[in-house]
């Protein structure tokens, strides 16, 4: 994969940014609502597939060498290895089947908006089933349990991301002309 000058730039610029609301953290028990997922759809939405996963990858391998780039200022191997590990690697896919939509996605229209808020809604499903296999498999929990901890009580605010990374990305992508 050939990059250029501006698409390694646009990259680091998001994946600093997906540093940053990584690192905001509510903690409501094992698993903290942050805004990280909401990052990484921001940025395949703004960016699409091949700069988005670049973005991705940057931030798990900043916080897999220790910098403090996860969840409550947290970094390190062990960190991805942990039982929130599966939702922070889930990135990866995410970014590119929501930065894929949109590279395809060429209408200017209410199209447009639906097929990137699905898109953001399929990268949630997809962070929640690899999130939660790591976290079953870690901790030992079965799946009841497990959805019960990390995924029902973070729906609500991941579509409310997801609708807000719609919005926002498309609309910001279009007045900045990022692509």
């Amino acid at each position: 994969m050939k990059l250029t000058t501006k698409e390694i730039t646009l990259s680091a610029i998001f994946a600093a940014i997906i540093c940053v609301m990584s690192v905001i953290t509510i903690p409501v028990g094992v698993i903290p609502i942050t805004l990280g997922l909401f990052g990484i759809m921001i940025t395949a939405v703004m960016l699409g597939a091949k700069k988005g996963l670049l973005s991705a990858l940057i931030f798990i391998l900043a916080g897999a060498i220790g910098l403090p780039v996860f969840s409550g200022f947290k970094g390190g191997f062990q960190v991805l290895a942990g039982p929130t590990g599966g939702y922070i690697s889930s990135y990866i896919l995410v970014a590119l089947v929501i930065g894929f939509v949109s590279d395809k996605v060429k209408s200017h229209g209410l199209t447009e908006y639906i097929f990137i808020l699905l898109s953001c809604c399929i990268g949630i499903a997809i962070c929640y089933a690899i999130g939660t296999a790591q976290f079953m498999a870690v901790s030992g929990s079965n799946l009841q349990d497990a959805l019960a901890k990390c995924v029902i009580l973070f729906i609500p605010f991941d579509l409310i991301k997801a609708l807000v990374a719609t919005f926002l990305g498309i609309t910001v992508k279009k007045r900045l002309r990022i692509s």
